[in-house]
């Protein structure tokens, strides 16, 4: 496929990836966002517009395991200015420094890249934010998507944002083959949910799935081992059925409340 047009290619689980995203949109103005699940499938993504962009949330200091895959079938115009997004509630570390190695193996440069921190939603090891922070954290994302988009729309080419804690940096390079075995089998973690009597059937969280990793059998859930650990389908559950292991019982969820349910349902259905 061909993408001709000035595009956010974005993937997001409980919102906070998606409404960067759209923040930045509103600043440039008539970009198409553009969720990664749409495309996932594609055997080859050409991209042909004068601005691209790539919105993201970190994990274990990675990229998502599904980015990684659209970004082996990927080609950018050398004409294309490349930016990048990452969002965060823990240590991003040095996750950007990989998206642009990743891209210059395949010889695209990564104009500039940037790091956002939002409200933590890894409910398989903490609970959510305190309102309160949350909105401060909303508040400063829209400071940061103005700095952003300024640097964005006079296509200057800036270094890669990194942590400013040292020692993100630092455990991430020690720990290395220990997080890389994490995220190699991420996909299998999935053998830990489990729904409780609270599940209704709605189906909501087949249909949030990016990646269509739920399936329904005998009006209960079922997942097939192909997850990308964004959390959506436990944060949303709405009568909270679904379960991480014994970890979650008693945790709040949380779920990005600037973005509505739908404005992802609609995008992984797409």
């Amino acid at each position: 496929m061909v993408i001709d047009k000035d595009t956010i290619l974005y993937c997001s689980g409980t919102g906070n990836s998606l409404q960067v995203a759209k923040d930045i949109n509103s600043e440039l103005g008539d970009l198409e966002l553009c969720n990664i699940s749409s495309i996932r499938a594609e055997e080859k993504i050409r991209i042909e517009g004068k601005v691209f962009g790539i919105v993201f949330p970190v994990i274990y200091a990675r990229l998502p395991l599904i980015l990684e895959r659209v970004l082996e079938r990927l080609e950018i115009s050398e004409d294309s200015y490349v930016f990048a997004v990452a969002t965060h509630g823990g240590a991003p570390a040095e996750v950007l420094s990989k998206l642009k190695k990743v891209l210059q193996s395949k010889g695209i440069t990564l104009n500039s890249g940037f790091l956002i921190h939002m409200p933590g939603n890894n409910i398989f090891a903490y609970g959510p934010d305190s309102t309160e922070r949350q909105n401060k954290l909303f508040q400063r994302e829209k400071k940061k998507v103005k700095k952003i988009t300024d640097i964005i729309k006079e296509r200057k080419n800036c270094k890669c944002e990194l942590s400013k804690l040292v020692v993100d940096i630092l455990i991430d390079r020690a720990f290395i083959k220990t997080t890389d075995k994490i995220v190699k089998n991420l996909h299998l973690r999935d053998k830990d949910f489990w729904v409780n009597d609270n599940c209704s059937s709605c189906k909501l969280c087949e249909r949030i799935c990016p990646v269509n990793n739920i399936q329904f059998n005998k009006d209960k859930p079922t997942w097939k081992h192909n997850c990308q650990q964004c959390t959506a389908c436990i944060q949303y559950c709405p009568v909270q059925a679904i379960q991480w292991g014994n970890k979650t019982i008693k945790r709040k969820r949380y779920t990005n409340p600037n973005i509505k349910v739908i404005e992802l349902i609609g995008k992984s259905e797409a």
